[in-house]
């Protein structure tokens, strides 16, 4: 990990801009779940920021339920929504479950507008920070695979900031199911571009804390999306030199 990546933001606090930092790199899977943590000496000499800065953003990493910290063990990575006493029922669940992508996109389209609707509620002023900076790494013209990453980020973090761990939970093992979609033929560029114009609209509207309007964004764009599967899964029915004229 190179630590020397890390922004460093004029808005927020030292902490907090640690906090949000450390908490995009997890989201974004850069540090995985099981991870170790550098302890908090070296941290703050990585970051040339204070102990005190770097115990106040691990302070508040753990109260959001994503890392774990133990005397004697260090500090290790929880997955998002991840708790010592998690609900294993629903990942069993989920995870012996192989629906089709269209069942998914129905679960996404009852789950995920509410949870936008109760993040434009609920976010903190970091929160709003880390969801804005996911947005503007999005519109930058960044490879399919990149953007994958952002994608998955971005709508964990909305059921991040709900501060309820079961909504992300369940957020992420839909993420889980929906992996390999987002990396798929289904994700081209026009796909990425419109994706990218609808998560600003959720984003401004959880920061208008808006929630009617953040549901509402929320629910068209999962629509979206589920209009562009099923348009990309019928022109790969077609014979070949029809769907070359329709690939973008």
């Amino acid at each position: 990990m190179d630590w020397g990546l890390m922004s460093r933001g004029e808005t927020l606090s030292v902490p907090d801009r640690l906090s949000v930092d450390l908490e995009r790199l997890i989201l974004e899977g850069d540090l995985a779940p099981g991870e170790k943590l550098p302890a908090e000496r070296e941290l703050a000499q990585l970051l040339s920021v204070s102990r005190v800065s770097i115990r106040e953003a691990l302070r508040e990493l753990e109260n959001r339920g994503l890392i774990d910290r133990k005397p004697g063990r260090g500090t290790i990575i929880l997955a998002p929504g991840e708790t010592a006493n998690a609900a294993e029922d629903v990942i069993e669940a989920f995870s012996a479950t192989r629906s089709e992508l269209t069942d998914i996109m129905e679960l996404r389209a009852i789950v995920e507008p509410p949870i936008a609707r109760i993040t434009a509620n609920r976010a903190q002023p970091r929160d709003l920070t880390q969801l804005e900076e996911l947005v503007k790494a999005m519109e930058l013209d960044v490879t399919k695979e990149r953007y994958a990453e952002l994608d998955r980020a971005f709508h964990q973090a909305i059921a991040q900031y709900t501060h309820n761990p079961l909504l992300s939970l369940i957020n992420e093992q839909i993420a889980n199911q929906i992996a390999p979609s987002r990396a798929s033929r289904y994700q081209t560029k026009a796909r990425r571009q419109a994706s990218s114009v609808a998560h600003r609209r959720i984003f401004e509207a959880i920061a208008a804390r808006d929630g009617a309007l953040a549901e509402e964004e929320a629910r068209a764009h999962v629509h979206d999306i589920s209009r562009q599967i099923a348009r990309a899964a019928d022109a790969s029915a077609k014979p070949k030199e029809l769907r070359d004229g329709l690939d973008e």
